[in-house]
């Protein structure tokens, strides 16, 4: 299975320590050059950025445009890849896994990451892989993007969605397409860097994210007027219902709960 590592130019330090990392893997990964906000012209960001629950960072739309190319690449490759942020930190079971899930069907996408927040998962896994990592049906979740397998049928629905809606955080979108036939690995498979001291990883160099680092300094009026800022609120609004119904349509056949990581399968020496 390909594994894409998105990663921007300037961030180098953070590309060394990913092949330092799959090298103990013994696995080779392919860089994804990630979207800069340089090439996100003026245009673009006042047509993309301001149609959700609040404005959209240049630096943010740039992470979300990085993941689309990720899906456009599933799509080109016709097989299920591994796509990953450069700041991901892996279990040392991670080839088996990926051997064991290209298997699979009937899979859109399956999430790596935990991210310290509860997921709905289904309350008996659906199969079990590799050094006895259990696959759950996910039915709700809210965070993280750093660690995913994603299916060429996934990546049709999350283009297809993208043609009838706009651009949001990139982990909101994916996790928020319930049209994806979604699922969660326990143990966990991989962390961000900056999350590792929750759970008590020891990563060496923390890295925190690429998003907060990056200068973004585009202001304009719809960010400030009241019109935008009732917009805002009323998507909020809805976003919550929307959110709230769908956790109550799966409460009898989910479990709302923290996905289990075990540190010291992240030990790689």
């Amino acid at each position: 299975m390909n594994v894409l590592i998105i990663n921007l130019d300037q961030c180098e330090d953070r590309l060394e320590q990913q092949k330092k990392q799959f090298e103990k893997l013994g696995l080779t990964f392919e860089r994804l050059p990630a979207v800069s906000i340089k090439e996100i012209s003026t245009q673009d960001y006042e047509k993309l950025a301001f149609n959700g629950q609040r404005p959209m960072k240049q630096s943010e739309l740039a992470c979300f445009l990085s993941h689309k190319k990720a899906w456009q690449a599933v799509i080109e490759l016709g097989e299920p890849c591994v796509i990953l942020e450069d700041d991901a930190v892996l279990v040392r079971d991670l080839k088996q896994i990926v051997d064991d899930i290209a298997q699979l069907q009937d899979i859109d996408v399956i999430n790596f990451e935990v991210h310290g927040r509860k997921k709905m998962v289904a309350r008996r896994s659906t199969v079990t892989v590799a050094n006895d990592y259990n696959i759950f049906q996910l039915y709700q979740d809210r965070s993280g993007a750093a660690a995913y397998v994603l299916f060429p049928s996934g990546a049709h629905k999350l283009l297809k969605r993208l043609e009838q809606t706009y651009p949001k955080l990139a982990d909101e979108f994916i996790w928020n397409c319930y049209s994806l036939n979604r699922f969660q690995v326990e143990p966990a498979v991989a962390l961000q860097s900056d999350k590792a001291d929750m759970y008590g990883v020891d990563v060496g160099i923390m890295h925190g994210s690429v998003i907060g680092l990056i200068k973004n300094n585009h202001v304009n009026k719809h960010t400030t007027s009241f019109t935008s800022q009732l917009k805002y609120k009323k998507n909020r609004v809805v976003q919550q219902i929307s959110l709230g119904i769908h956790q109550l349509t799966g409460i009898f056949k989910f479990k709302r709960r923290e996905i289990v990581l075990d540190k010291d399968r992240f030990k790689l020496d």
